[in-house]
């Protein structure tokens, strides 16, 4: 055995390092919490999923605005911005914007060896010091020159500069940008969706051109253009259709396509009156993209409009248009028009357009609670109104005749309104829970019902 006073070094020893460590932990551990808590960026992740709706009907942000540029000859000084100690408080965007205003070299470089969560925030702030200083062209140059996420943090940036309504309180544009960071890249590049954001929020227009020139060579450059061209000022359709030279004849057809879809969105009465004069220089399908878009955005213009639509292919087009609009908003409201419409064969097209626009179903508006498809309300002109199902009752099943029967219980509220529409005519068994009101037990109940169309008030209730 060895003697005892050769052990009490060693503990203590041992106890020391133990406490130092201990300690080590919990501070890195205060400091990865902190820095969550201030930069709420998803690591290795710029996509936030949608949250699911918690309620729905059976049957089916206010615009950013630009801030100005304000160009400064230099962006660059020679002093060095060292980064923030470990606070538990820390602002990387500001931490960025001091930076950038200090030396925008070296803060280029530190941004590019950051990690994800931190970095979204730093390079946020670091190209709002550019977005501030500089012209649009150069602010994209610099922003296009980094690479990885440095890139496209960069661009986020810019675009939450350019697109975010000043005005707006401080904690509304805070939450509007760090939304803009985790803007995903969507279904043609993060350039395309990031110019589809400066479209809605009619950003200044030295912007927009910016961006089509600074993606000029993109590979999604005919959508990028197509979202943008519409929203300048002096935006002629023939003049951009003839920036198209020299692409490929894929590019073209997929431009012209995709121009005449967004200026439709954007401005669908001067889209129908450059088509009006043009028909032919556009594709064969021109005609019922705009007038759809047209009715969809304001049909009360498009019916005051309906005269002046002389072929008449064109205008069975727009009382179909005008028909579908209606329905989705009101079925009263459809009828009553086409009602008034004093030629039976275009009174019996917007008849057939508002049956089949027109939602169909069993009735009833939808919730989720604890994994159940709650039945909230019951419409008073749908089929469940004349069963004993009550507003209150779990949804656990459903069969269509001759089908076998479907769980309900921890769908998504989506398909549970797919499964429970049909055809008006067909049947559907659903069985419910409900609260017994003299027992508080949970009884089981069930009904057959009949789906029909839903005729909606005008007040847009579906």
């Amino acid at each position: 055995m060895r003697p005892k006073s050769n052990r009490t070094p060693f503990r203590r020893i041992a106890t020391t390092t133990l406490i130092i460590a201990v300690g080590v932990g919990l501070y890195a551990l205060g400091y990865r919490q902190g820095a969550h808590t201030e930069a709420a960026i998803d690591s290795g992740s710029e996509t936030h999923p949608k949250a699911e709706p918690d309620n729905a009907t059976l049957d089916t942000p206010t615009p950013p605005q630009p801030q100005e540029p304000d160009p400064s000859p230099s962006l660059r000084r020679n002093r060095e911005s060292p980064m923030a100690a470990s606070d538990e408080r820390v602002d990387f965007r500001e931490i960025g914007y001091q930076a950038a205003k200090d030396n925008l070299d070296d803060a280029l470089a530190k941004a590019a060896s950051m990690n994800p969560r931190e970095q979204a925030l730093f390079v946020a702030g670091l190209f709002k010091y550019i977005a501030e200083n500089s012209s649009p062209r150069d602010a994209l140059t610099i922003a296009t020159a980094q690479a990885g996420t440095t890139r496209s943090f960069a661009l986020k940036g810019l675009v939450a500069e350019w697109a975010i309504d000043k005005n707006l309180p401080n904690d509304q544009q805070e939450s509007r940008q760090r939304r803009l960071l985790g803007v995903s890249e969507g279904r043609f590049g993060l350039e395309a969706e990031l110019a589809s954001i400066l479209a809605r929020s009619s950003s200044d227009p030295t912007v927009n051109s910016a961006w089509m020139d600074a993606f000029s060579s993109h590979p999604s450059r005919s959508e990028i253009v197509a979202r943008l061209s519409p929203s300048l000022p002096d935006f002629d359709p023939a003049k951009t259709l003839a920036l198209t030279e020299g692409w490929t004849d894929w590019e073209q057809s997929r431009f012209t396509e995709s121009l005449i879809n967004n200026w439709s969105n954007q401005d669908p009465r001067g889209a129908w009156s450059w088509y009006s004069e043009n028909p032919n220089d556009l594709p064969v399908d021109a005609a019922e993209n705009i007038l759809s878009a047209w009715a969809r955005r304001d049909p009360t213009d498009m019916i005051q409009s309906l005269d002046t639509i002389a072929n008449p292919e064109d205008r069975r087009l727009a009382i179909e248009a005008i028909s579908a609009s209606l329905a989705t908003k009101g079925t009263d409201k459809a009828l009553d028009w086409v009602e008034s419409l004093t030629n039976e064969a275009e009174k019996d097209l917007g008849m057939q357009a508002v049956y089949q626009n027109t939602p169909k179903g069993i009735g009833a508006v939808l919730k989720t609670e604890n994994g159940f498809p709650k039945i909230a309300e019951i419409m008073p002109t749908g089929a469940l109104a004349s069963t004993d199902l009550r507003a209150g009752d779990l949804i656990v099943q459903s069969r269509d005749s001759g089908q076998e029967s479907q769980d309900l219980y921890g769908k998504n509220l989506h398909d549970i309104v797919g499964i429970l529409r049909g055809a008006p005519g067909s049947e559907v068994e659903i069985r419910v829970l409900r609260e017994n009101e003299s027992t508080g037990q949970l009884e089981e109940h069930s009904a057959t019902v009949v789906r029909d169309l839903l005729i909606l008030e005008s007040s847009g209730r579906k």
